[in-house]
């Protein structure tokens, strides 16, 4: 247990034709990506928690089909998030008292974003974009575990994503998009920035964060070279 933990958190949120459930904890270890039918939000989520020193882990829904409803499940995942972010900061609040805001400005190759955020149970999301650029279009493939069948992210849902966690945590989030060329690298930043204001508000310090954790998943880059002799091939 670290100086700053906190209860896990499981969020059900239920409907007619939705039934999701989601636990938020404090992050511990290095886990595993949200078990959630679209994989690049499941690739962001684990962005936006290491940012935030957050682990997630989703149940089963009452209506299986309902996870292949992309615009449903982003909208939905943001808002369970944001609902769980929610509670934490009322129990961190009650105990110790919690800045409750935060500022990040988060860049990846020709990404750039900046994210504010005040949690005062005044949600609202405000969008800078320049102008002639879309951030609503395609953003990566993927295919399913048996390599047959690809499917694919989008924009106009990861947004989504956002408005659902504003909603579910009173938050008012200010969005500034600096530079945008890879969708993929825009909404990875993005994920990385709203995580970091989330622990900001939370007022967790950087020295809590997990030995080895950073800004990429990838972890360490690892190269093997080998030079053609024509009789063989010689590690250098």
């Amino acid at each position: 247990m670290t100086a700053f933990g906190f209860s896990d958190i499981r969020v059900t949120r239920r409907t007619q034709e939705t039934c999701f459930g989601l636990t938020l904890r404090r992050r511990s270890g290095t886990g595993e990506p949200v078990a959630i039918s679209n994989r690049v939000l499941s690739h962001f989520l684990d962005h936006l928690g290491r940012s935030a020193g957050l682990e997630f882990e989703a149940a089963d829904t009452a209506w299986p089909g309902s996870w292949s409803l992309d615009h449903v499940l982003c909208e939905d995942m943001g808002q369970l998030v944001g609902r769980g972010v929610k509670a934490i900061l009322q129990e961190l609040s009650g105990e110790r008292g919690t800045p409750g805001r935060g500022f990040a400005s988060c860049c990846m190759d020709d990404g750039v974003v900046e994210v504010r955020a005040s949690f005062e149970e005044r949600p609202a999301v405000s969008w800078v974009i320049p102008k002639r650029t879309d951030i609503d279009g395609l953003v990566d493939t993927w295919y399913t575990d048996r390599g047959s069948g690809q499917q694919a992210a989008y924009g106009t849902n990861l947004r989504q994503f956002v408005d659902g966690f504003a909603y579910g945590s009173g938050c008012t989030l200010a969005i500034t998009v600096l530079r945008c060329g890879n969708l993929h690298h825009l909404y990875e930043v993005l994920f990385r920035a709203l995580g970091e204001v989330v622990r900001q508000a939370m007022g967790i310090p950087t020295s809590e964060c997990l030995p080895g954790d950073s800004s990429g998943i990838a972890g360490a880059v690892e190269y093997t070279l080998e030079k053609d002799t024509g009789a063989s091939s010689v590690q250098v």
